[in-house]
């Protein structure tokens, strides 16, 4: 197998996850990123999905990154080794747990791990202590029935986020004026768009 790195211009189309980790296997120290192409599934067509290539990725210490539209049916991601100073989320942390368990770990992505910073470990805002409603705020999003119990239906991973959104404004005005748009578009039984707009990318990589 060719170890050259799929382009921006020219993203590569992997098959199966052990195709993408046969790559690794020869590449992983030597290439300096890859574009990896995936089919929606609209395409109709088939090959390595989001999920498999970023499981292959952590076993050789390598992150994902950018990622762009090829086309209608076809989007591609970047992939490159971690730095040092890269910084880990809670869900890669516990992933890699899980695939320790499993065996799938590699001598690469097992030092990469090891070499992470703890004070870079799960920082992203969403993943610190769980933030809460003040009593203020929240006893107006509970004025509208309907809003708080659409938003009580949804995901915790969804209402953390949502709620660290309001939350963090620094200003009280500015906390205000999302709070009304969260209950805005709960009363309709609607998603924070940007969150929204996640769900779907997220479903479209599946």
């Amino acid at each position: 197998m060719s170890a050259r790195g799929g382009s921006a211009k020219t993203p590569r189309f992997f098959r199966s996850a052990d195709e993408l980790r046969a790559w690794l296997e020869e590449a992983h120290d030597s290439v300096s990123e890859l574009w990896i192409g995936f089919f929606n599934q609209r395409s109709g067509q088939t090959g390595i999905t989001y999920k498999q290539a970023l499981d292959e990725a952590l076993c050789f210490g390598w992150i994902d990154g950018v990622r762009k539209s090829v086309d209608e049916g076809r989007y591609m991601q970047r992939f490159t080794p971690r730095q040092a100073r890269s910084i880990w989320s809670l869900v890669n942390i516990k992933r890699v747990g899980e695939l320790k368990a499993l065996g799938r770990m590699c001598a690469p992505g097992l030092a990469a791990f090891a070499r992470r910073d703890e004070k870079r470990s799960g920082v992203y805002s969403f993943e610190r202590a769980n933030v809460r409603w003040s009593g203020a705020l929240e006893r107006r999003f509970r004025a509208s029935a309907h809003a708080w119990a659409f938003f009580q239906s949804q995901p915790p991973g969804y209402r953390r986020i949502a709620t660290w959104f309001v939350m963090s404004a620094k200003k009280d005005e500015t906390r205000l004026k999302r709070l009304t748009t969260l209950i805005a578009l709960s009363e309709k039984g609607r998603r924070l768009p940007m969150l929204e707009r996640a769900r779907r990318s997220a479903k479209a990589k599946r």
